[in-house]
This record gives C-alpha cells, structure tokens and sequence, in this order.
C-alpha cells in the first residue's frame, strides 16, 4: 500500500487515518471491545489539551513508562502529534538508569503505571511538572497547571469520556510539528546509567512508516496482537504506527505474554498479524513441536528425511495455527536472526512470515524479506528510498560493516556529539556495527557485530553469533555464548533442564549418571557442530552454565559478563 502525506509528520499520518477510517476499530486491550478511529481521535485531542495546560510545549520532552496498554498509545500520539517530544522508557531499565534517562532528557512530565512509580523516587531535582497514572489517565501535578481556552477539554479529559466526531474540535489549538522537528528520544538499553538517547525526528520515523507499509501485506481487515515493548522502537514503528496507518485493530494484553497468558489472548482476539522476535517461535518449535517428533521412535527416524520432515512440519504448523485463533496470515520477525532450522519449520508448514533488519538508530525498519520470496538466513532487501553498503569489505568474502544513508537516520545521540561523531562516516552513512555481506539478488545476510568478532589463529575472522545458532539447533540447548580464551574457542551453554530431568527421570538415572550424561551430551554436540564449521572455528569446549544468562532490557545477552579474556 502506498501512503501519501502533505508533510512526514506522525500527525498528518493520523489526520490521514482519522479520514479514511475513522468508523473502524482501533485500539482496545483484549478482553475489551475497541474504541473506534475517531474516538481514538478525540482521546489523542484531549490528552494533548491536558498536557497544554500544564505548560507543555512543542520540542518539550515528557516520558512514558509502563506496559503496552491502549493509554500508552494514546500518550504516544498525543505528544508527537502537538510537537511534543516522546521519550518512551523500557519497563526493564534499573531505577539509577530510568532517573538518568529523565534527568538527562529534562523531561517536564511522564505518563507511567503504578507498579513503576518508585523508579521516581529521589526525583526533587528533576524538571518533571506531573506525574500521570497510565491506568486511570489522571494527572498529579506538581507545579500548578494553566486555566483559560483550554479548561472545557481539561474538564472532559478528567471525566475520562471521549467526545462524539459531532464535539467541537480542538485540534486548531495545538500546534503540529514539521518534519524535521524531533519526535521521539528512545535511550539505547544499558546498565551503567549512561545509556544514549537516540534522536529520531518526524520525518525519520513517519518515512520508515511509509516505506515499510510497501512491503507489508496489511490492510485495514488486520487485527494485530501486541507482544513486544511499546517503548521498543520496532514495536512503536512496525507494531503500532504502521497498522495505525492503514486502519487496522491493536489489541494489547494486560501484564507480561506468558505464554499461556499469549495462547488464551489468540483465541480471543484471533490476530490476522503478530509482530514479535524470533526467540518466541524458537521456544514453542523446541518446547512443543520438536519434543513431539523426537519423542517417538518411528517418527524421529524419518525425520530427517525430507519428504517427511515436510509432512511432519506441515501438521504441526496446522496445530500451531490453530492454537494461534486459526486466522493468522503472518508473522513478522525482528530483533535477531531466525535459526535455520525454524525457518525450515515455518516454509514447510506453509505459514507466512517475513524477517527484517533495523536499529533504533534508524527507527528501526531497513531491510523487509519479500513475503512470498523469503530468502532463508537472509533479513531481506532495503526499503525504498534509503541507501545501504558495505563498508571496507574483505575482498573474498564480501563481509564488511553494513552502512546506511536516507530518511529514516537519527539525528544523533541527545547531548553527545561525541558519540555521534564515531558513527558518522563521510557523507552521512550511518556505521550500524554490523557486519554482513549482500548477495547478487540484493539481499543481506548478517554476520555478527563488528565488537563480538574472534580473530581466528591465521587472521580468519570467526563470528560468534553464527556458531551460537547452529549451537541453539542442537537438543538440551537453550542458551550459547561462544568466546575465546587462550587460542581456543570456548563455549558456556544454558542447557534445558527441563528435558534432561525427564530423560534422567525416564532412565532412573542416580547423580553421578546423570552428570556423565550430560557431559555426553555437551561432547557430542560439539561433535556435531564442528562437522558444519571449517577447521579455523571449530569449538575446543563446551562448557555448562547452570542457569540464564544476564540479559539488557531488551533481551540480549550481556556478553561482556561471561567472556573469559585471555591472559
């Protein structure tokens, strides 16, 4: 679908929405019925009337904090669309960070649930004039807030009761940014306080809109469930602004998407779209669909095979869809690389799904797989009207730092032009820190970090995400961090207890055996993996680690606690 605007801005985008589906559910928590486009309208106008008449302006920053709910959204829009700046904060940031991020930003206010209000605590020097509950959308204020033309929207936002489209409309009174002007300030996940806010203006994020919906197959029929961070920018971007774009329903769920909590909200609202990281369908392939086909003599023999496996794949994924609401038309994955075998699951089943490649420093869509001509273990082809490359690449592999120009780059890092300097090249390419290669057909393959590569004994260059992944195809495993110590190549494993207490219950196996088997276990899969890998990278060891590893708000593993350096 191709959307045109008068000007990239989030606010024309939504004046846009408001026109063409005004009439069609928008947003609404799962076990609730949505609020239609133009009573979404009317919420966004009175929130914003509430934030102008405490002294909110445009280019004022003000934070949000708290689990995905329809409120979020609403406090979201509300602030970009008046010019205001938005500076969403991950509910898994330490106190010490989330005071730094608000410090940092001079917020003067912050929408933020309950549960986190301690995170407020030893906040007396702090800019903030209110404080707003994202339950219950009431403000405490803590310098006194304006009276005057705005008192009537004032009034009906504290009531809570959105006006009818017939209501006077107070959309004059605000006023609306331009492109350039900044629209969010999302802080990179950290641990030591200094994490650095990423300025992206309206023009960054409503052109990744736009371009990403070209390669999207939704339309305003879709109905998405929304299992990722709203303060992540790939949810923000391509889970809430994008559908928003075209018309389609947003149901959120309330409290973290256990996975039972997750089947229970699918069977009510029955997603047509689910935009989440590939660690979700990675649980429920290992933990549902592989236990089944290996725990049966016959069927775990032709497995292997592949007019079998694709049999086999092909019931699960029926099975999956099903506990899935039975309508769901497609995933769309970000955030890290599908392992190989799940793609495999995924075309033999025949479900629809696409990969996709960003940073938040580019808010965040670059690249989007073709649906229908996914490429496997690649993340796709860029979007239209940004520019990628490869910067400095090895002249036999191909491999080099990827690099990105166009619309949709950050302005920089907020209040550290330091920092931004090192990731700028001549020209305004964007250095992503990635490292990749595209093949002849144009699409990109990623390799690893720039920081996580080993240099091999002859010079190689060995990436330790890509061992990782044929590591997490093996049985027993569930997490790998793959480093070097002493010229060998060391691997600690967080393996799936859960599986080896049976295999150990099932076998009546004492202490001592049960340690032997899992060493066995370990070896054999090093084995194994070594086949697939060149005599350069090949693992020395395999070593347990009894349980998770220490991840950032995110999700992402924090390396740098677990890699023995050498001497």
């Amino acid at each position: 679908m191709i959307v045109e605007l008068e000007k990239l801005t989030v606010k024309c985008l939504l004046e846009r929405t408001f026109d063409l589906y005004g009439s069609l559910p928008s947003i609404a928590t799962v076990e609730e019925q949505p609020i239609v486009y133009l009573q979404l309208k009317q919420q966004i106008q009175d929130a914003a009337g509430a934030l102008i008449a405490r002294g909110i302006n445009k280019g004022d920053r003000v934070a949000i904090m708290g689990e995905n709910c329809p409120n979020w959204v609403i406090a979201y829009l509300a602030l970009t669309s008046m010019g205001a700046v938005a500076v969403p904060i991950l509910t898994g940031f330490p106190d010490t960070d989330t005071r730094h991020i608000l410090r940092n930003s001079e917020s003067q206010g912050i929408f933020i649930e309950p549960k986190q209000r301690q995170k407020l605590e030893g906040m007396d020097d702090s800019t903030l004039k209110f404080v707003c509950d994202l339950e219950t959308m009431t403000f405490e204020d803590r310098q006194k807030p304006r009276t005057g033309f705005i008192g009537k929207t004032l009034a009906l936002f504290k009531r809570g009761r959105p006006r009818s489209a017939a209501d006077a409309d107070t959309s004059s009174d605000i006023p609306g940014p331009e492109a350039e002007d900044l629209a969010v300030i999302i802080y990179t996940s950290g641990t030591t306080g200094h994490s650095k806010g990423v300025m992206l203006t309206h023009k960054n994020v409503v052109f990744d809109v736009v371009n990403g919906i070209e390669r999207f197959p939704i339309s305003s029929d879709d109905r998405f469930l929304s299992i990722l961070p709203l303060a992540h920018t790939f949810e923000a971007t391509g889970g809430m602004l994008c559908p928003i774009a075209i018309g389609a329903s947003i149901y959120y769920m309330r409290g973290l998407p256990t996975p039972q909590k997750l089947l229970a909200a699918m069977e009510i609202v029955k997603p047509t779209a689910v935009l989440t990281v590939p660690l979700v369908i990675d649980k429920i392939f290992r933990k549902k669909i592989l236990p089944q086909i290996q725990g049966k003599l016959i069927i775990n023999k032709l497995y292997p095979l592949a007019f079998f496996r694709k049999k086999l794949h092909q019931v699960a994924g029926r099975k999956l869809v099903q506990s899935f609401g039975n309508k769901l038309r497609f995933f769309m994955f970000g955030g890290a690389s599908l392992n190989e075998d799940v793609e495999v699951f995924l075309r033999d089943a025949g479900i629809s799904y696409s990969t996709g490649y960003g940073m938040t420093e580019t808010a965040p869509i670059m690249t989007i797989n073709p649906f229908g001509h996914v490429k496997v273990g690649s993340c796709g082809k860029p979007i239209p009207g940004i520019e990628m490359a490869i910067h400095e690449p090895d002249a036999q592999t191909r491999i080099g730092e990827i690099i990105v120009r166009g619309p949709i780059v950050m302005s920089g890092y907020y209040k550290n032009p330091d920092a931004t300097a090192e990731v700028f090249l001549k020209g305004g390419w964007l250095k992503t820190g990635d490292l990749g290669f595209f093949d002849n057909e144009g699409y990109l393959f990623i390799k690893g970090r720039c920081k996580n590569v080993i240099i091999g004994p002859s010079g190689e260059n060995i990436y330790p995400e890509a061992i990782e992944q044929k590591i997490l195809q093996e049985p027993y495993f569930q997490e790998a961090v793959v480093f070097e110590s002493n010229g060998k190549l060391l691997v600690k494993a967080y393996l799936d207890y859960d599986v080896l207490d049976r295999e150990f219950e099932r076998n009546k196996l004492n202490d001592a055996e049960a340690r032997k088997l899992t060493e066995d276990i370990l070896e054999q899969a090093r084995g194994r993996i070594n086949t697939q890998l060149p005599a350069f990278s090949q693992i020395s060891k395999i070593l347990e680690h009894p349980e998770p590893f220490e991840k950032t708000p995110t999700n992402k593993v924090k390396r740098y606690l677990y890699i023995t350096r050498s001497k």
